[in-house]
């Protein structure tokens, strides 16, 4: 006799689902990425709607009117009184005869008004046109005018760039006035009155401005030499953009590979140049030179890894740029939206 024997499985596997495309009229339904199993396809329930953009943007411009733009306009005025000699400041005495002190007026081979157009207006200009040239439409973002998406986005840059130089200029005007030391070309400016009957080294600490030559402003100014104000501006201008570069424009895959090197050493350059056109033209001391140094570095370290997010924040990284970590997950997700919704039958 023979016996048959049914084999009877531990497990019984659940049966294939068909995908098929939903009719018209139905809901839209989501899918949850996180988990590997079989996946859970559920209705999606009436939603709250968002609040509108319109808002937040009127809300984020009230803000900006009221605590952001007097706080800009107090640090403003605070730092033009300063400089005109409104406020009061403190004023280092000097040696008679110090030949540290004895040099000639001659005049800045960088002035200050061309250092204020380079420092506000060249980087949001480099800023514009990186971003412009990066910037590209993909499934995620609604189509715009491609300048003014990109202006944008050069904005919110800008305004931390801004941020950091309103900062650095602020630490130096109160630097000027607390220390007050008098510049190679003291004696030219100001001409003190007890200069002409001090003997030998001997130190004076009160003194009063004779000059007829300069103007009162140049007399005020020649006690501020520590630190120096063009020396930290330079070195923070050039240095945050030759970083941004590095970190926003430098690729050696689809783009020219020496345009973007070229600026940077551009920006290096202006950083180094303007700091010894300060020694050479007798404006300020080699330590005046390596204070304002430091302090600009400081400045742009402070502004592109504080405020910049070493320019990875999400309103400067661009969708298309995602970490490919989760690649699986946003690939499946460009392929959901781009298609029809789907129901499954089993």
């Amino acid at each position: 006799m023979v016996r048959t024997y049914k084999v009877v499985s531990c497990f019984k596997m659940p049966k294939r689902s068909k995908v098929v495309p939903a009719p018209s009229g139905e809901g839209v339904f989501t899918i949850d990425m996180s988990s590997t199993s079989t996946l859970d396809i559920a209705a999606v329930s009436e939603q709250r709607a968002p609040e509108p953009a319109e808002m937040q943007a009127r809300q984020s411009l009230l803000w900006h009117l009221l605590i952001d733009l007097p706080i800009l306009l107090l640090v403003a005025a605070v730092c033009i009184l300063l400089e005109v000699g409104a406020l009061p400041s403190r004023r280092s005495g000097f040696r008679c005869n110090d030949p540290d002190l004895s040099f000639p007026h001659t005049g800045d081979t960088i002035s200050i008004s061309l250092i204020a157009v380079i420092t506000v207006i060249v980087p949001y200009l480099i800023l514009w046109g990186i971003e412009t040239i990066l910037h590209r439409d993909d499934e995620y973002t609604i189509k715009k005018n491609k300048l003014l998406a990109s202006a944008r986005t050069a904005a919110f840059i800008y305004r931390d760039y801004i941020y950091g130089a309103v900062v650095n200029l602020m630490v130096l005007e109160v630097v000027k006035c607390v220390v007050g030391s008098p510049r190679p070309t003291f004696f030219d400016l100001c001409e003190p009155d007890k200069a002409r009957t001090c003997n030998g080294s001997e130190y004076v600490s009160s003194y009063t401005c004779t000059s007829a030559r300069y103007s009162r402003y140049l007399q005020i100014d020649s006690i501020r030499s520590f630190p120096s104000g063009h020396t930290s501006l330079s070195v923070y201008c050039g240095l945050f953009l030759a970083w941004y570069l590095q970190r926003r424009a430098f690729s050696w895959h689809n783009r020219t590979v020496l345009l973007v090197p070229l600026v940077q050493i551009l920006c290096i350059i202006y950083a180094v140049v303007c700091p010894l056109t300060r020694i050479t033209d007798h404006r300020h001391h080699w330590w005046d030179v390596l204070a304002g140094a430091i302090v600009g570095m400081f400045s742009v370290v402070y502004t592109v890894l504080v405020l910049c997010k070493n320019f990875s924040q999400p309103a400067v990284v661009s969708t298309s740029d995602i970490s490919s970590s989760d690649g699986n997950n946003h690939q499946s997700v460009r392929r959901l939206l781009s298609s029809q919704p789907r129901v499954v039958v089993p």
